[in-house]
């Protein structure tokens, strides 16, 4: 894989750390040792980040471990695994944060199913960027808008179409958690890998029939 050059943004430890795991849920150890040395991040072979949330580690590195799944698996099938990867993250971080919404309270339970999928998807982008969120824009059609300015997933690549499969199935696997185990379609439209000013995904606030 073309390496990527540092981007000078950090992403916290714990995110590669959860990354990894939830790598190694999907591909086994071994898998991650060869994504590791594809992405020509070998340093990290059993010496995983530590599980905390100081900014240790270039979002480059992130992107080349994600892109080496194309190298290893061809493009669908490494689809398929940065899927299964995105739902384990979002499980893997999970385990730490015990249940943020209390999702499982009578109060939260009666909320309707569109306040929902708005709080889980709020509650994403404030871990992810650390900024004060309370809601989400929409398109015209009255659809969510989930945008990522600074990507982590596809920084410094370049693809065909939006390939942030990743975030796709964090974003994907945080809503089933909020709506108690309801299925949404989450589309990527705009990805920085093709060229766009950021990473663009739309949500209905109709569940999957």
């Amino acid at each position: 894989m073309t390496k990527i050059p540092d981007s000078g943004v950090l992403y916290p430890n714990s995110f590669v750390h959860h990354l990894l795991l939830s790598l190694e849920d999907v591909l086994g150890k071994n898998g991650v040792k060869a994504v590791l040395n594809i992405a020509g991040q070998s340093s990290m072979i059993d010496n995983y980040p530590p599980n905390d949330m100081t900014p240790g580690v270039d979002i480059a590195r992130y992107s080349s471990i994600i892109g080496s799944l194309d190298d290893l698996y061809g493009e669908r099938g490494a689809q398929v695994l940065a899927l299964k990867a995105g739902n384990m993250l979002f499980l893997e971080t999970l385990k730490m944060a015990g249940d943020p919404l209390n999702a499982n309270s009578d109060e939260f339970k009666v909320k309707p199913i569109e306040e929902k999928v708005e709080i889980s998807l709020v509650m994403i982008q404030k871990y992810v960027t650390r900024m004060p969120v309370s809601s989400l824009p929409r398109t015209a059609e009255g659809q969510f808008l989930y945008v990522v300015d600074k990507c982590p997933v596809c920084y410094g690549r370049t693809t065909k179409t939006p390939r942030c499969y990743l975030t796709v199935g964090l974003l994907q696997a945080a809503i089933r958690y909020g709506t108690g185990g309801l299925d949404f379609t989450v589309t990527q439209t705009k990805g920085h890998s093709c060229g766009d000013p950021s990473c663009d995904y739309v949500v209905p606030v109709i569940p999957n029939a």
